[in-house]
């Protein structure tokens, strides 16, 4: 398969995450709401966003892995992409025996309700929901050293696919759970059920596409491991700024504002952010593109890749923007059933969040993708955490819109630094680069197939 079909095929299997992020959120937002009321619904959405920080405990180790193998994959050496995947699956599993192991403690040694403000789910059940949550992102580690071995020999597209067909089917059975009348613990049980069942799956279809991907752990080594720490924990600078900008932001207004606060910020946040979906969808399908692109040193191929995907981004964005800004409070008050009221402002400021993201999201494959990324991680890091220090100030004054403020401070803070440096790794004139995002002729051929 060609680069541009494999591009074309990534992109619209990662495609499919925007879809059941919509449709999940089309429909558990309204029945959450229904079945448990604002304030258990915000309870819920509290207690699910702590456990989501387990899955960055992997260090970054698969993401890095992946670009490793890719690379590796591309000059031919197979064998010491062999070697990368088992010390990433070795070193994986331990990180996640003993990360369970200290969640599990801590659970059981805090108390939730005081700690969190929640009064609808009781002490006991509070404890056995984040136990089980626990579960289902250690299952998400797993998962993303496989994903790794997807990337490495141009099988991404099958991979994105199988992940968002588990993400659909954990959501539907959860749901299914809901409309039988049970709580959060039954919910949460159906979630990471099929997370842990469909990673099993995921793992079987890995090893019957690439048989030369030998699974285990005799090959791993630690040597392999060191070479691959330092790209590796500077990777873990993304999810751990994801995690504070989306559940810390979450946990911010919990505490600060309430529960209902959150039943109000969370579905406006989703709303605006269904253009940044399919932004990220096309980052990620041409993120492997990109790494394969760096193993043969074709860097003609890769400034294309670059200015193709940070024009379709931008541009995507502004117009979705403009008409999410349009139909987004009549959508919304149908889709919560008035059961919850937008803030306006706030959700304005959201939309600007989102433009102000799609530029340095597109450009930032460049340097993950050569593993390269570690100035760029750190300012990440410097402006999501900032984001939720301003936010507890903003928050405080301008309710839920300095919350938004804030979001948007980080994301300018972004775009000082990610495509300056991404068209230095490729060599690339920034003044050109600017000139090319005009240029809707290339951006055309593209779509024809004809660059």
């Amino acid at each position: 398969m060609s680069s541009r079909r494999r591009l074309i095929a990534g992109f619209w299997a990662t495609a499919l995450g925007p879809f059941v992020t919509l449709l999940v959120q089309i429909l558990n937002v309204p029945l959450f709401l229904r079945y448990w009321g604002p304030r258990m619904y915000g309870e819920w959405l509290i207690l699910s966003a702590i456990p989501m920080y387990l899955s960055i405990s992997d260090m970054g180790f698969g993401s890095v892995a992946g670009n490793d193998m890719a690379m590796r994959v591309a000059r031919g050496d197979r064998a010491g992409a062999v070697e990368t995947f088992q010390s990433t699956s070795a070193l994986v599993l331990f990180i996640s025996v003993l990360v369970g192991l200290l969640a599990a403690a801590v659970i059981f040694l805090m108390d939730p309700q005081q700690m969190l403000g929640i009064r609808q789910i009781s002490l006991y059940e509070a404890r056995i929901v984040l136990s089980i949550l626990c579960c289902y992102s250690l299952g998400v580690l797993q998962a993303s050293v496989l994903l790794s071995g997807f990337r490495s020999d141009g099988l991404y597209p099958l991979g994105a696919l199988s992940t968002n067909i588990i993400r659909l089917t954990e959501n539907a059975l959860a749901v299914i759970v809901l409309l039988l009348h049970y709580g959060p613990v039954a919910v949460a049980a159906a979630m990471a059920g099929t997370r842990i069942a469909g990673t099993a799956v995921l793992f079987l279809v890995l090893h019957r596409k690439l048989s030369w991907l030998e699974a285990g752990i005799k090959k791993a080594t630690l040597s392999r491991i060191k070479e691959l720490t330092r790209p590796a924990l500077a990777f873990m600078a993304f999810p751990v700024g994801n995690a504070l900008s989306i559940q810390g932001i979450t946990i911010l207004i919990g505490t600060t504002l309430g529960p209902l606060a959150v039943a109000v910020f969370t579905p406006m946040r989703t709303m605006s952010r269904l253009p940044y979906q399919v932004i990220d969808s096309l980052k990620n399908a041409v993120w492997p593109e990109l790494s394969t692109s760096f193993g043969m040193q074709d860097f003609a191929l890769a400034r294309k890749l670059h200015r193709y995907s940070c024009k379709a981004a931008f541009w995507f964005a502004l117009m979705a923007v403009i008409g999410l800004a349009v139909v987004g409070p009549f959508v919304f008050r149908i889709w919560t059933g008035g059961r919850v009221h937008m803030d306006l402002p706030c959700y304005l400021v959201l939309l600007a969040v989102v433009v102000a993201s799609s530029f340095w999201n597109a450009s930032s494959a460049v340097s993950v993708a050569a593993n390269r990324h570690e100035w760029l991680a750190l300012q990440y890091l410097i402006g999501t955490a900032g984001s939720l220090v301003l936010g507890y100030v903003l928050i405080h004054r301008f309710g839920l819109t300095g919350v938004a403020m804030a979001l948007l401070a980080s994301d300018l803070w972004m775009g000082m630094f990610v495509v300056p440096a991404s068209n230095s790794l490729l060599e690339d004139n920034n003044a050109s680069f600017l000139r090319a995002m005009l240029d809707f002729r290339q951006l055309a051929s593209m779509v024809k197939g004809q660059g």
